[in-house]
């Protein structure tokens, strides 16, 4: 059975939430193209769609081996390499990006696997784009076991 390791419960982020990149950036979220998908990932990035809405919370976790998949409205897993091991939302607004809290994942130069949850809040009748407000979790993996020493 998988146990969780570590949790990271992030600050409100306002603006334009477009995702989660390596603290180093380079490769980055902006050499990526999510396509039809709320969700896309390559080196050092994962894009996350927030659904028009303007304020987001992610929450991240790291796990002893693959999670179960919690009961939310969306979920999709991949794979993302990250150069220094920690990440960090990135969002942006009149130009300027914003950085937010890092999430040390305690292995550099890793490919690390991951599922993404989304949920885009409503409620009565109200759509997400009205409230504005969508949630994330983002639960991340090494698929390979280290070596007992």
């Amino acid at each position: 059975m998988t146990e969780i390791i570590k949790v990271l419960r992030g600050r409100r982020i306002r603006g334009y939430p477009a995702g989660v990149e390596d603290v180093r950036g380079e490769p980055g979220l902006s050499d990526l193209d999510r396509g039809e998908d709320w969700i896309d990932s390559g080196p050092n990035a994962i894009a996350l769609d927030t659904g028009g809405c303007d304020h987001v919370l992610i929450a991240y976790e790291l796990w002893d081996g693959e999670p179960t998949t919690p009961d939310w409205d969306e979920s999709r897993s991949g794979s993302v390499r990250l150069t220094s091991g920690k990440t960090c939302a990135i969002s942006g607004s009149s130009g300027e990006l914003d950085h937010h809290e890092e999430f040390d994942l305690g292995r550099r130069e890793h490919e690390w696997r991951f599922k993404a949850h989304r949920r885009l809040l409503r409620h009565d009748g109200f759509t997400a784009d009205a409230i504005g407000f969508a949630l994330f979790k983002l639960q991340f993996w090494s698929p390979v076991k280290e070596a007992a020493s």
